[in-house]
């Protein structure tokens, strides 16, 4: 059912047989990575929708020559996606908090500029995912062991490799000042 949806959306209808190749090659991976990362079936088989959907869309801009290339990419649509939904979830709307001005002081160093926001979320992009999956999903406000559950790892190695990112972090940003 799901099959005949994606192959009406395809951007060119030429590419039906080959759609079908590529969505029954790695369907299956697409879910697991999402699986892992989400740890429940229906959210993990909402984003194997997403992702194959956007995949059917844009089949004809898609390189498939390489098929590590493509596993790769379908790999990082899957992560992309899956901690889209995770962030979604997570900004559940809180309760209200009355507008009051709050003059507790604030000292210089807690004061953090758009840029260095944008500097850090740059760095934390160009780490290798074993340090930037467990950065990001801490910044989404996840405790240790929510993110050891959602990446399939024990609290113990979780805890190593935030140590080793925000290390890694502080390095480069500390190199370029």
């Amino acid at each position: 059912m799901l099959l005949s949806l994606y192959l009406a959306v395809l951007d060119d209808q030429s590419n039906e047989e080959q759609f079908i190749d590529v969505y029954n090659t790695y369907k299956r991976l697409v879910y697991h990575t999402a699986y892992k990362i989400m740890g429940d079936s229906y959210l993990a088989e909402d984003v194997l929708q997403e992702v194959s959907l956007y995949v059917a869309k844009n089949f004809s801009k898609i390189h498939r020559e390489n098929c590590h290339e493509l596993a790769a990419y379908l790999v990082s649509c899957s992560r992309s996606r899956a901690y889209d939904m995770l962030r979604k979830q997570r900004e559940e709307p809180l309760e209200e908090i009355p507008d009051v001005p709050d003059d507790a002081p604030v000292p210089d160093d807690a004061v953090v500029s758009t840029d260095n926001i944008q500097h850090l979320t740059e760095l934390i992009g160009q780490m290798k995912p074993m340090y930037r999956d467990p950065l990001h999903l801490l910044a989404m406000g996840y405790t240790n062991r929510e993110i050891a559950k959602s990446l399939g790892l024990t609290d113990e190695v979780v805890r190593m490799r935030l140590f080793r990112g925000r290390k890694l972090l502080w390095k480069e940003l500390n190199h370029h000042e």
